[in-house]
């Protein structure tokens, strides 16, 4: 089969990365234009990057140490959220869940809640690493003691990272060229792309990585399902931040709530890649860069000013066509999900679906299966993002709006109130590969003030048979925990240390 995949950066070079590892039976050909340039002044992700360019579980050919050093690449461990309520205050979002995240109730989260809500993040491994500054590189070794973080990256030498990686396969196909014209099936099948440089391109099945143009779908017409309901922000204006003298990047995202909308900070090797996310209802981008320089105390450069809709398309595999990256869908990206869900979605393509003919993968059960759960991934990150902005801000218009509930989804009311009577668990969410659930939201319901610690000090009071009290039982299990994991760490790099040598390595 010849498969097409038109666009390169992250997504289109991760999906022939992919392809060319787990189906090297079929042809494949990258249309990549070195004139279409790639958005993004700094990016984040979760840890299924890391999964990918560690190797595990599946080896795709990366080298992790190579990947950060050719992509001035940094740790992530979590995302620090400041001035997401009234009290202007911050807490700790980890990538990973509580040491008993996936017990009913979450006991750990419940002691911890209830006894310092500030260092709820204490009783996850990466918020551990996130208290204790260290990181979880072994002094002696440099080698990683587990892969539960995340990273930070240039976006522009990403994509070129992996490009590197695929075309050491000579038989994989690059054009550097663009789509001029795309010829359908009278099935309305796509069969044959012609290209700037006049070239005409056949194929048996197509991947549009090609960003927010969705030069693929928007041939096919496939309608976009807009999230600008609830969620509202609709603006992005990337910019760069230098270090200044002895300042050190952060083991952590920074996503800072401003007046009509949030800043991200990314910090990698050499600098921070920044940005303003805001709705453009509420404040220009004059009034916006003012505001930032304003909180910063610092002027800044802003790279340009992009607009989107928050939203997903209704379908992302139509016919003999798959949309992937931007091209699919875009939630924003308070939570990195970009990436992640690129990496979601050709894990169950490409493990799933595809299959060693057009007459196998293009399987109508099979299309129509894959699009119900990725949409559902993506409607979920949705509801994920929206708890984000319910922390009860009114100091501004947009907050105002926000408080009024007019953003507010059903599935987030219901959590929320069903917050005030228990600790929700992971039954409550959505459980598939991916998915954000119980282990992240629940940073979030206590950080935006949702879950009183009340209610954590409630459950802790049950007596369960055979197991005793939980309180009790629950704040033996977490001082073990922590004096393991203290122990453990001793003979870990500090994770400035860690920096320092990943600027000498290679």
């Amino acid at each position: 089969m010849k498969i097409i995949i038109v666009g390169g950066g992250t997504a289109g070079w991760l999906a022939a990365l992919f392809i060319s590892k787990m189906h090297p039976e079929h042809e494949l050909v990258v249309i990549e234009s070195s004139a279409i340039g790639i958005i993004g002044a700094g990016e984040g992700s979760t840890g299924l990057l890391t999964n990918v360019v560690a190797g595990y579980p599946w080896d795709f050919g990366c080298n992790h140490y190579d990947f950060l050093k050719e992509t001035g690449a940094t740790l992530k461990y979590g995302i620090k959220h400041i001035g997401w309520t009234p009290e202007n205050n911050f807490y700790y979002g980890p990538l990973d869940g509580t040491m008993s995240t996936s017990a009913i109730p979450d006991g750990a989260f419940a002691y911890q809640h209830s006894t310092n809500h500030k260092k709820l993040h204490t009783v996850s491994e990466m918020g551990i690493l996130l208290e204790t500054e260290k990181s979880n590189v072994n002094r002696n070794s440099k080698k990683f003691t587990n892969y539960g973080h995340a990273l930070h990256f240039d976006a522009h030498k990403v994509g070129k990272y992996f490009k590197k990686i695929v075309l050491k396969n000579t038989k994989i196909k690059h054009i550097d060229s663009e789509v001029l014209d795309i010829t359908l099936h009278e099935t309305g099948f796509i069969s044959s792309l012609k290209l700037k440089n006049q070239e005409i391109v056949n194929g048996d099945f197509f991947i549009d990585a090609s960003g927010f143009s969705r030069v693929l779908m928007k041939k096919l017409e496939t309608p976009w399902v807009s999230y600008n309901k609830n969620l509202p922000v609709n603006s992005a204006m990337p910019f760069i931040l230098n270090y200044k003298e002895g300042e050190m990047p952060d083991p952590y995202t920074t996503a800072w709530a401003q007046s009509s909308g949030w800043m991200w900070q990314i910090p990698v090797l050499e600098r921070k890649g920044c940005g303003y996310v805001f709705d453009d209802h509420f404040i220009t981008p004059e009034q916006a860069q003012a505001e930032i320089e304003t909180t910063l105390g610092r002027s800044i450069d802003p790279i340009r000013v992009l607009k989107f809709d928050t939203g997903r398309l209704e379908n992302t595999w139509v016919k003999n066509c798959l949309a992937i990256g931007l091209s699919a869908a875009f939630a924003e990206p308070l939570e990195a999900t970009s990436i992640h869900s690129t990496i979601v979605q050709l894990t169950k393509f490409v493990f799933e679906y595809l299959k060693p003919t057009s007459d196998l993968t293009i399987n109508q059960g099979s299309i129509n299966n894959y699009n119900r759960t990725v949409n559902r991934m993506y409607d979920d990150f949705k509801e994920f993002l929206v708890l984000h902005y319910m922390g009860g801000r009114t100091d501004s218009e947009f907050w105002k709006y926000i408080s009024s509930g007019a953003t507010k989804t059903e599935f987030v009311n219901n959590i929320i109130e069903m917050s005030k009577s228990k600790i929700p668990t992971f039954n409550d969410f959505n459980e598939y590969y991916g998915a954000a659930g119980w282990p992240l939201w629940a940073w979030v319901l206590v950080g935006t003030n949702n879950l009183s610690a009340d209610i954590s000090r409630q459950e802790l009071s049950w007596n369960v048979p055979g197991f005793g009290n939980l309180g009790a039982v629950s704040k033996t299990e977490v001082d073990r925990w922590k004096t393991q994991t203290s122990t453990s760490l001793e003979s870990n790099l500090s994770y400035h240390e860690f920096i320092e040598h990943l600027k000498t390595y290679g």
